[in-house]
């Protein structure tokens, strides 16, 4: 996995929500919150999410995303890494932002945006400070608010060189790509995008980059697994990054980055 070229850094996921499909919604107060806080150790960023993005999950609006984040938010001042918010909801970044710049952050921000849509507001971010970094990711849902009904949007067809087309007009500096492994995917895409991923990175000529298939249901699969099954989860989550071929800026996200041997 490791190359002279190579940067990795650790995301560590924190759901802020009752039904995470992942995690079995561990986080129920500002509590259990900062109890996992603290169980990551020092890493490269935290990432917030209040929406689960299971395609058996309905979606909510932006306005309970936010206020399920409310609570939370004064606990990341004490945080020293990037702060990443995983949410589709332009809305909900723009509250984000308000709070961040009126109660004195000074943090790297990075917006994880599942939806796949490089839009007007995602590029009003970006333009905000060189200190703000946004992660396009590989989702065929043709609209914002079907980004959690993915699965409906799989194309037989993906390819190397499909996703190539999809992510180069979007190389800018700022901008992280993501695969989006476990969006948009059959089993089989899922596991040749983690085999070819060095090979893609080389076709899109792209230097910044997050994987993220931390306890995806692809993984449980392979192995023959659930989601009870956590730590062999995880360890496995860590014996499969070892394996692929990467370079350049990587993010890696997951929900045990303490376990990870970078």
């Amino acid at each position: 996995m490791n190359s002279p070229q190579l940067i990795l850094k650790r995301m560590g996921v924190l759901n802020c929500t009752p039904n995470s499909f992942s995690d079995g919604g561990d986080i129920h107060s500002t509590e259990s919150f900062e109890k996992k806080m603290a169980s990551f150790g020092h890493l490269e960023s935290l990432d917030i999410g209040a929406e689960s993005s299971a395609p058996m999950n309905e979606s909510i609006s932006w306005k309970t995303e936010w206020e399920r984040l409310i609570p939370f938010l004064p606990l990341l001042k004490s945080f020293s890494g990037v702060l990443s918010f995983d949410t589709y909801h332009p809305e909900t970044m723009e509250e984000i932002l308000k709070y961040y710049l009126n109660n004195g952050f000074d943090h790297e921000l990075i917006w994880n945006d599942i939806s796949g849509k490089f839009d007007g507001f995602a590029k009003e971010f970006l333009s905000m400070s060189p200190r703000f970094s946004y992660v396009f990711c590989h989702n065929l849902a043709p609209k914002r608010e079907l980004s959690g009904r993915h699965m409906d949007y799989v194309d037989p067809d993906l390819c190397l060189e499909s996703l190539r087309d999809y992510f180069t007009p979007h190389k800018l500096p700022q901008v992280i790509f993501d695969p989006c492994l476990g969006f948009s995917k059959t089993y089989e895409q899922n596991w040749s995008i983690l085999e070819e991923f060095g090979a893609l990175q080389k076709m899109v000529g792209h230097s910044r980059w997050l994987l993220g298939f931390s306890r995806k249901s692809f993984l449980r699969k392979k192995f023959n697994l659930t989601l009870t099954d956590r730590d062999e989860l995880d360890r496995i989550h860590g014996e499969v990054l070892k394996k692929i071929s990467l370079k350049g800026e990587v993010w890696i996200r997951t929900h045990r980055p303490e376990l990870l041997e970078i």
